[in-house]
């Protein structure tokens, strides 16, 4: 009998991984982490549309010099960073649909009377 092959590491704290395992194929990753989730949804962008996300949010460059460097049309570049914005805000959403639920201590949530 062969051993089912998984295409990422398995951890048992992340069983949760196997309900959709096209979004998180690759290394391990905290779905409570802000910062973790956000890094996750800009790699699955494709090559173009993440350069240009990346050099309009992270380097802060107008759309003209994006196109410029890219060598494309001011058009696509918009096009490209709308595709950006919606596949991240999906990703994210999707994300904060299907993780487990947090273990946090009474103290961090408190009970609201």
């Amino acid at each position: 009998m062969t051993r089912l092959r998984l295409p990422w590491p398995f951890v048992v704290s992340q069983w949760w991984r196997c309900r959709h395992p096209r979004l998180w194929r690759g290394r391990t990753f905290d779905p409570h982490e802000s910062q973790q989730v956000m890094s996750y949804s800009v790699l699955r962008l494709r090559r173009e549309t993440r350069d240009v996300f990346l050099l309009n949010h992270i380097k802060a460059l107008d759309y003209a010099l994006i196109a410029r460097h890219l060598d494309l049309s001011i058009a696509d570049v918009q096009t490209h960073l709308a595709d950006a914005l919606f596949e991240i805000s999906r990703t994210v959403d999707l994300i904060e649909r299907v993780r487990p639920p947090s273990k946090l201590s009474k103290a961090e949530h408190p009970d609201v009377r």
